[in-house]
């Protein structure tokens, strides 16, 4: 087994894409399922949870802004382990997007009121918030696209977004507030748990924490873990490696946490096809692993799989990614678009 084989099937062992795993489990060790498009989380879950449901597929898991400032959805009873992590709570500070910390203070409560009313959609707290004589333009203060007042109170536990697409919030319970560096090495000791082998450049990119934070934190935890040298590069894992067969076909859905992992994307795919994978514009496209590279985009359209080759693909390819879809996403149609 070459060395690229190895680090890709340790990585698909402990991501759960190999062997099932209950959701708690998989979302647990994933450390969130990112969530800026709301069904790829479900697409993950349905791709390696063995108690996957339609009907459930949510249930225990809040949706807030983490690591890397973006959203991800978290089991419910680590809110506080990604809460403090994040280390953006204590008092409003002027917000980037231009509302002050004492408009903050002001209309945040506000806004948790009319949430426990049950005024949780978005469109009928921007009304609440403009009857209550908030101005047009400190609404799109508030409510602004990348987050706003939203986004901070967030952080601060003061809410939490709905799982679906139809932009609800909700009142958590009381939140388990954890000093900001013990979060963090919780969370970098269980990164290198499910992601290694892994290298302390993939740690930072993954977490987008800032060096200064992070590096103390990491010169304390990678002594305690294994290293193990490839290709002139140390890699650092919890566990012993294992070798052991890649699948014909493995399906990760976009902004899969897996590919999220590594700033070096060597083990996934070649280098002529990294940047169909993550475009220029930070898209993480849907890929199909085949014979263990990463080698064709999908998309599902209810109940077909398109797929965009990134090259000619063998028929044993073909064959093997039609036999996941229908095992893995029970589609009854693939359908094989021209070359990316």
């Amino acid at each position: 087994m070459n060395d690229r084989a190895l680090l890709l099937y340790n990585a698909l062992k402990n991501v759960h894409s190999l062997v099932r795993a209950p959701k708690a489990e998989v979302a647990r060790d994933l450390c969130g399922l990112q969530a800026q498009f709301s069904r790829n989380p479900q697409l993950s879950l349905r791709l390696r949870a063995s108690d996957y449901s339609d009907a459930d597929w949510d249930g225990g898991l809040v949706k807030i802004w983490s690591h890397r400032s973006t959203i991800h959805m978290v089991r419910r009873e680590e809110l506080g382990l990604f809460l403090s992590a994040a280390g953006q709570n204590g008092p409003f500070r002027d917000g980037w997007w231009g509302m002050t910390a004492g408009e903050q203070s002001r209309w945040a409560p506000f806004i948790q009121e009319q949430i426990a009313l049950g005024n949780d959609a978005r469109d009928g707290l921007k009304q609440a918030c403009m009857q209550a004589g908030m101005s047009a333009e400190l609404v799109q203060k508030a409510f602004y696209g990348w987050g706003g007042l939203i986004k901070e109170m967030a952080w601060r536990g003061m809410l939490v977004c709905s799982t679906g697409t139809d932009k609800r919030y909700a009142l958590p319970e009381e939140v388990d507030w954890l000093d900001r560096d013990d979060a963090r090495r919780m969370l970098v000791r269980r990164y290198f748990e499910t992601f290694g082998p892994a290298t302390r450049q993939d740690c930072r990119a993954f977490f987008g924490y800032p060096a200064k934070e992070l590096d103390p934190l990491l010169k304390e935890i990678l002594p305690e873990l294994i290293e193990t040298p490839l290709n002139g590069v140390r890699y650092y894992h919890a566990r012993p490696l294992e070798e052991g067969e890649i699948p014909p076909c493995v399906l990760l859905p976009g902004f899969d946490q897996l590919v999220m992992a590594y700033r070096d994307r060597d083990r996934l795919a070649d280098a002529a096809h990294r940047q169909k994978i993550v475009n220029a514009a930070g898209i993480v496209f849907p890929v199909a692993i085949l014979q263990g590279r990463a080698r064709a985009r999908w998309k599902l359209e209810k109940d077909r799989l398109l797929v965009t080759p990134f090259e000619r693909l063998l028929k044993k390819d073909e064959a093997a990614l039609k036999r996941a879809a229908r095992r893995e996403l029970n589609v009854r149609q693939v359908v094989f678009l021209e070359n990316a």
